[in-house]
């Protein structure tokens, strides 16, 4: 059984067996759509006879509803083909996700329901009232740090504000 970024790679070589793992080309300008779709059809495939890894409740959400486990793999081999370094030239085309910090809060009960509320109100008054309030329900969420005064350097204490 392989892990699911290693069958990936697996399944992207035997359809594009000419490509060069770490090489100079992204697998994203090569990658046609009817690439896609063998890949597709190859995962798919491992995931529904147990040589791809997956957790019990993946496999209970996915495996009964085959359109669901389409839309899963679809997601994954876009996944990996934009982040896996393999796939990019070994790093030198790095992936930077294209709005960071945009999925914060999202788990947060209180953060979807003002960004909902937020799509739905039109006065602008009530509008900046309710981003100030998500902009405070999300740095509530921030992890608070604690740093130990006495062992940073002196010379360096004046930048702890």
């Amino acid at each position: 059984m392989v892990n699911q970024k290693r069958a990936v790679t697996n399944a992207v070589l035997k359809v594009k067996p000419d490509y060069v793992l770490n090489g100079d080309v992204t697998l994203a300008s090569v990658l046609t759509d009817s690439d896609k779709a063998e890949l597709k059809q190859i995962l798919i495939s491992g995931f529904l006879e147990g040589e791809i890894e997956m957790s019990d409740e993946g496999k209970t959400k996915y495996f009964s509803q085959p359109a669901e486990l389409a839309k899963y793999v679809t997601g994954l081999i876009n996944n990996w083909v934009r982040k896996n370094s393999e796939f990019n030239g070994g790093g030198s085309f790095s992936y930077t996700a294209k709005n960071p910090g945009s999925r914060r809060g999202s788990s947060n009960e209180t953060v979807r329901a003002l960004r909902q509320l937020l799509a739905i109100t039109t006065d602008q008054e009530a509008r900046q009232a309710i981003e100030t309030e998500i902009t405070s329900q999300l740095e509530s969420l921030k992890p608070k740090v604690e740093i130990k005064i006495e062992a940073i350097p002196a010379h360096l204490r004046h930048l702890l504000g």
